[in-house]
């Protein structure tokens, strides 16, 4: 029988904010003897970005086609804490507890099709003369983007185009295109709803091939070998297209809506991986012209803006009442302190749905790999919000009924126990 791994966390998914600290405990369980230099528990977070590209080249009069690799790595986190020393680990059950704290600038954990932000939660047994007996477990782990705390993106936005048919002497007045969002921020499971106000000037021309709005995700992948290059992939979150006439010498007023669906948060701040958004605004002006655009950068968080509630009554309830001192000196918030989320229940998690292509990880071999995690974010219905749970010590951590008994205290950080003792259902890895 194999070697089995059971992976245990303090919460019912292995998704964590930057900032916290992941608690839990590994349950080793080994039918026979093996002889280890070492046994650790490793976590790792880190980026990678790699993409290839076609050259061509001439040598002695003839064309030669080669392929330039382009690459970055970036760590966050990498800790190792060794449990077993070198010798001989007999058959039998282990429990190993971890404690780990995440920094606050850890980013958001993403896959894309030229790179990914992943972290690894692994137990290694590190062995003489074999493959050394890996087991992991991907988590999610969340850069908190409080929108709360950036109030400028309570302003509405409002961009407008003008478009002109034909050049003077022969123009005939332009369309004016205004487009107006409430606000410059959301959270995923929130609908962004929209305004064009369309005005059309022109004498001598009617649009009648309707208006397209789109919602954009722009990944910037920067890769630092054998030298400094950018490359962008975009991808289509959502998408709105209405049917509508608007005549030569008048006036149009078109409303709509799009939904968020579970994506990263906006992260611009100066890793090899980064990701915006924008709101992109087609008016089809017929085939012997171009078409009219707007395009609105909106700014996606963790946590929604208060103001933003789908229920108006939510956001009287979040907004603070009275100034509120600083309870330290050298305080940033003075009377701009964050709202209170107390009563409302945590958002739920879910996969993000619209990953453009998935990164291979051709840096680790296939026995270690972890190819088809996708990461989980926050979705926001009734306007719930992100709270983190309360870690009660007395509590034991997540398991099932055919785990240990919820009377028992948490194992120490190193103990075997009977053979006969079942193995706590969850997470599960096993090796010969």
């Amino acid at each position: 029988m194999p070697s089995t791994c059971v992976f245990e966390f303090d919460r019912p998914q292995p998704i964590y904010y930057s900032g916290e600290t992941i608690n839990g405990r590994i349950q080793l369980t080994t039918t026979s003897e093996k002889t280890v230099r070492a046994l650790y528990i490793l976590f790792e977070g880190e980026a990678k970005v790699r993409w290839k590209e076609s050259r061509s080249r001439s040598r002695n009069g003839k064309t030669e086609h080669y392929t330039k690799y382009f690459r970055a790595n970036e760590t966050y986190l990498n800790t190792r804490t060794h449990v077993h020393g070198e010798g001989a680990l007999q058959p039998g059950t282990y429990t190993y507890t971890f404690n780990i704290p995440l920094p606050l600038e850890c980013p958001t954990s993403c896959v894309e099709k030229y790179g990914k932000i992943a972290y690894e939660l692994s137990l290694v047994l590190d062995r003489p003369y074999r493959f050394d007996n890996v087991f992991k477990q991907p988590l999610t782990v969340l850069h908190q983007v409080n929108l709360n705390m950036q109030p400028q993106l309570l302003i509405p936005i409002k961009s407008e185009d003008i478009k002109y048919f034909c050049c003077w002497p022969c123009s005939s007045g332009p369309v004016l295109s205004t487009l107006i969002i409430l606000f410059g921020g959301y959270a995923p499971g929130q609908t962004i709803k929209y305004k064009l106000e369309i005005d059309n000037q022109s004498t001598g021309y009617d649009l009648e091939d309707g208006v397209e709005l789109k919602l954009i995700q722009v990944y910037n992948f920067v890769a630092h070998t054998p030298h400094n290059k950018t490359r962008y992939h975009s991808n289509t979150l959502a998408r709105t297209t209405q049917g509508m006439q608007c005549l030569r010498l008048s006036k149009r007023l078109v409303e709509g809506e799009l939904l968020i669906p579970p994506v990263p948060p906006t992260l611009e701040m100066g890793y090899i991986i980064g990701v915006r958004y924008e709101i992109k605004m087609s008016i089809d002006t017929g085939a012997c012209h171009t078409d009219s655009e707007i395009k609105v950068p909106i700014t996606i968080g963790t946590v929604p803006l208060a103001q933003s509630a789908t229920n108006p009554q939510n956001a009287i309830d979040l907004l603070p009442t009275a100034p509120v001192e600083p309870e330290t000196p050298g305080s940033p918030f003075g009377s701009d302190v964050p709202p209170n989320y107390d009563k409302f229940k945590p958002p739920s998690f879910e996969e993000a749905t619209s990953i453009g292509g998935k990164f291979i990880d051709r840096d680790v071999d296939e026995r270690n790999r972890n190819d088809e995690f996708i990461p989980k974010y926050p979705m926001y219905t009734n306007f719930a919000v992100a709270t983190a749970p309360t870690l009660d010590d007395s509590a034991p951590l997540l398991q099932t009924p055919n785990s240990w008994d919820s009377t028992n205290t948490p194992s120490p950080p190193y103990t075997r126990e009977n053979l006969e003792t079942q193995p706590a259902a969850g997470t599960v890895g096993t090796v010969e």
